[in-house]
């Protein structure tokens, strides 16, 4: 019964134990952890989930601004058309044909005002020259010539222009058309039919296009021209010379133009440039180089022009301008100053002297074995202008041109009038 009775307060102890345990890890859970109900948790996390999706949403409608770095970009580059506009409103007037106007307007330059390029002088210009050697008391050789030039900036549009030197500088460019007729005779105009070993008669005459391009800031000239015209009897010359002789006193009536080159066409182009080396308000030293190749002359040559006096730069303009054009632009209104010149070419062909290149059958020419191949001529000269109005006077000497050994000499006078 003891025995019993021992094991029943055992168990009863054990179960105590047991309980207590439980209920002190209960108080210990619930003293550590929140016991939360079932029901409730679910709700917490529906709740949880709900403001979960909220402040998802509050995030993404609150996103920090994407930062975009923008590099400064360069302007943009001046079109054709925007260039031309400037330069309309600029008043300046490039010219159209030279390459590098076409490579600052097309090309990605900047150079909207065209500070760097080549401009068209609005100069408009007539110069009358007449040489005659009745100034030296002869008639032979070159006895007679006139040339006739008008310059004017609407010239620029003939299309001639394309084939003319281009420059590659800033320059001023003039445009001008000319007509020339030359006359050439034997050492005398008194004996009839062929004198053999002088000169033949020849006449020439053409109308030319031309361009002459000024730098002032380098002191440099440049010309080019195309020549196309006549020579022999539908040039006219012995008709002029015939009335030339009639209206002047003492001369006799010239024989011998029926004997002169026959006809054929002249097709010539010539070209010049000036370098200025020397240049003071009363003294400029000019070198000079040309050449001509064609139907008419084929030669190249150089020189010097030496100018003593009072005169503007030979490389700002033509030699003549308004008078209020050049007081605005500070220029000398009256010029006067004499001219020293010297050249020497060498000569490949003269039509003059041997006939033309593609008719043969002159009654009479000088051999090319005959020619002298080094030709000098040298010149004296005095210039006068006084605002749009000027006059030059030179008297030349031109040495042997075949091999009679005859020295030549011929007067000339200039007018140019600014228009």
């Amino acid at each position: 019964m003891r025995f019993y009775i021992i094991i029943l307060l055992l168990a009863c102890l054990v179960a105590c134990s047991s309980d207590g345990q439980k209920a002190y890890n209960k108080e210990k859970r619930e003293k550590h952890y929140k016991v939360i109900e079932p029901e409730r948790l679910r709700t917490m996390i529906s709740q949880s989930r709900s403001a979960i999706s909220i402040q998802n949403k509050k995030k993404q409608s609150h996103k920090p601004e994407k930062i975009v770095i923008v590099t400064p970009q360069r302007p943009a580059e001046p079109t054709g058309l925007n260039k031309l506009e400037s330069l309309k409103a600029s008043g300046i007037k490039p010219d159209a044909s030279e390459p590098l106007n076409k490579d600052l307007l097309l090309g990605k330059g900047s150079d909207t005002l065209f500070n760097s390029a080549i401009t068209l002088s609005p100069d408009r210009v007539l110069r009358i020259v007449f040489d005659n050697d009745i100034f030296d008391y002869t008639d032979q050789f070159y006895t007679n010539g006139i040339r006739f030039e008008y310059v004017a900036p609407a010239i620029s549009d003939n299309p001639v222009k394309h084939i003319l030197l281009p420059y590659w500088a800033k320059a001023k460019n003039y445009y001008g058309v000319s007509l020339v007729q030359n006359l050439y005779t034997p050492s005398t105009t008194k004996t009839g039919g062929i004198i053999y070993g002088d000169r033949p008669y020849s006449a020439y005459l053409y109308f030319g296009s031309f361009k002459i391009t000024n730098d002032d800031l380098h002191h440099f000239r440049q010309t080019s021209e195309l020549d196309l015209g006549v020579i022999g009897p539908p040039s006219l010359g012995g008709t002029v010379q015939d009335l030339f002789h009639k209206y002047v006193p003492y001369n006799n009536e010239p024989l011998g133009w029926e004997y002169q080159i026959s006809t054929d066409a002249v097709i010539n182009y010539n070209f010049s440039m000036e370098k200025g080396v020397i240049n003071t308000r009363h003294l400029q030293l000019i070198l000079t180089g040309s050449g001509a190749l064609g139907t008419l002359y084929v030669n190249c040559g150089g020189g010097m022009n030496l100018r003593l006096g009072w005169f503007n730069d030979y490389f700002s303009d033509l030699g003549i301008r308004k008078k209020r054009v050049l007081k605005a632009g500070g220029s000398r209104v009256a010029q006067y100053y004499f001219t020293i010149k010297g050249a020497a070419r060498l000569v490949a062909y003269d039509a003059t002297l041997e006939g033309g290149m593609l008719n043969h059958n002159s009654s009479y020419t000088i051999p090319a074995s005959s020619l002298s191949n080094i030709v000098t001529q040298t010149s004296l000269g005095f210039t006068m202008s006084l605002g749009g109005i000027g006059l030059e006077i030179e008297q030349n000497v031109l040495s042997p041109e075949f091999s009679h050994k005859w020295w030549h000499a011929w007067g000339h006078i200039g007018l140019f009038f600014a228009l």
